[in-house]
């Protein structure tokens, strides 16, 4: 790929940038703690490993299932010393081929977010082009950098975004990641449930279906419930999120057609045409915070990670994915944008004709949000009943079972509650999200990677990029978050007028 190429293949291996080639030298083919086989070259799972002439007999694998083993060592080679790795219990199967990874990925990426690229590239002028391809290349090379942290200990991998906080700067980098991390997964699930309640609600009540926004709501919620106390792992998540990438992808191109097709020149010919600018020096920075918002789901990364049947290939899936997103985000954002010019509003099918294709966009994306919604929720409860360990081995299949579904029942109900009980929730929330998306996203893992792997690991080229993703990530973060307070501010003296 085009992108990952230039990313990759200029870095200085030996001064240990994050190359593809390195990450695979440095990563093991198969993740050490969740998997007791090894892998071949084409890093498929064997029955065996045969490391030095020794071997280490194993039991056999089929169909990416594995029998529960503790206390089982294997040998790591890298770069000339070998070190013990107990194989943990109740680890979740490396199962999930590239497409299933890729899906859950960038069902997470993409989303409502990408409705408001053209409303973005208004504020910004053209000059939002460059911003979405930049965003893009961030998002994969901190993408790859997260996992590598992961990693950071040879012959071991941590499991999640607060562990990786923890090994980098002890107690307090567990509970501030933990304090993102959960903030970002738990405040999207409310984002989305407000969402899917308010685009059911105007798609049915202008057919004489008399409900509230509300009633929507709580009907979201219980749908959402259903496929969360169904899953129990990440990689079978992949069915629904190969649906709510299809989903998103009828969205993008419906919009990016109608666009080209019903400009605001062909729907009001004796209007004067929209003004459009090559670049908004003004509107840049908040901008800027909603294109980095429409690539973010860093959180998801080491669970989509950890069921990977082939872990050399994350490299290739994030920036794939974000490539991906990339080049749905262009599409749509060229064309609304030259259809619609400084008059586009967000989201864009506000601004696209009515009729059959507007309401399944809608229609569409309602399926997406709501799809995307228990995949997002599903990061957080791994890292919980991993910290709890809630698993089968230690409570039994049963009360393993119950246990999970009263405890992901009750979180349900309060992401639900709270998206209901708190007035002007979405400003709030876009206000959170300013802050700690953006730190998941652009700032935790190059902090956290100098960190644990120390400064001298990068050359000077790519820490300047480093420097510049973090000065980007820092305007991101202010910018948005004064945004973010000014909608609220405004909208609360609306709402007492």
């Amino acid at each position: 790929m085009p992108m990952a190429s230039a990313t990759f293949n200029a870095a200085d291996q030996d001064a240990g940038i994050a190359t593809t080639a390195q990450f695979t030298s440095n990563f093991p083919e198969s993740s050490p703690i969740y998997e007791a086989p090894t892998t071949n070259a084409d890093g498929d799972f064997t029955d065996s490993s045969s490391i030095d002439g020794s071997d280490i007999k194993m039991p056999m694998v089929e169909d990416g299932e594995k029998d529960v083993i503790e206390d089982i060592t294997r040998l790591e080679s890298q770069g000339g010393e070998q070190e013990p790795v107990v194989v943990r219990q109740g680890q979740p199967a490396r199962n999930a081929g590239f497409l299933r990874s890729f899906s859950n990925v960038v069902c997470i990426i993409i989303g409502t977010g990408c409705l408001q690229i053209p409303y973005a590239f208004a504020k910004t002028g053209w000059i939002g082009v460059i911003i979405v391809v930049l965003s893009a290349f961030i998002g994969g090379y901190t993408g790859v950098l997260t996992i590598k942290c992961l990693y950071y200990q040879q012959g071991h991998r941590l499991h999640s975004f607060p562990q990786i906080g923890r090994a980098a700067f002890g107690r307090w980098g567990q509970y501030a990641t933990q304090f993102f991390n959960y903030l970002y997964s738990l405040g999207t699930t409310c984002l989305y449930i407000i969402l899917s309640g308010q685009f059911i609600y105007q798609l049915l009540s202008t057919v004489g279906v008399d409900l509230s926004k509300k009633v929507w709501m709580i009907i979201v919620a219980l749908i959402i419930w259903i496929p969360v106390a169904i899953l129990k792992q990440m990689s079978e998540a992949a069915v629904m999120a190969i649906f709510g990438l299809l989903a998103s992808v009828v969205v993008i191109v419906v919009a990016t057609v109608m666009s080209i097709a019903q400009p605001y020149t062909k729907m009001y010919p004796n209007e004067p045409p929209p003004g459009e600018d090559v670049a908004i020096a003004i509107g840049i920075p908040v901008a800027l915070s909603s294109i980095v918002f429409s690539y973010s789901g860093s959180v998801v990364y080491p669970h989509v990670e950890a069921s990977m049947r082939k872990p050399k290939q994350w490299p290739n899936v994030v920036y794939t994915a974000m490539t991906f997103c990339m080049v749905c985000y262009l599409l749509i954002g060229v064309s609304g944008y030259w259809a619609y010019g400084d008059l586009v509003v967000s989201p864009v099918l506000d601004s696209i004709p009515t009729g059959a294709p507007a309401t399944i966009a809608k229609v569409m994306i309602t399926l997406h949000v709501i799809i995307a919604a228990p995949i997002m929720l599903l990061t957080f409860f791994l890292e919980v009943e991993e910290g709890w360990q809630i698993n089968a081995e230690r409570l039994g299949k049963k009360r393993e079972f119950i246990v999970r579904l009263v405890y992901r029942s009750v979180v349900v109900a309060l992401v639900c509650a709270v998206s209901l009980a708190i007035p002007y929730f979405a400003d709030f929330l876009s206000l959170i999200s300013s802050i700690a998306c953006v730190t998941m996203f652009a700032i935790l893992p190059i902090v956290c990677y100098l960190k644990l792997y120390g400064h001298k690991i990068a050359p000077w080229y790519e820490k300047i990029w480093m420097a510049i993703v973090l000065v980007i990530g820092i305007i991101a973060s202010i910018w948005g978050s004064v945004d973010a307070i000014k909608s609220l501010i405004r909208d609360v003296q609306e709402g007492g007028s």
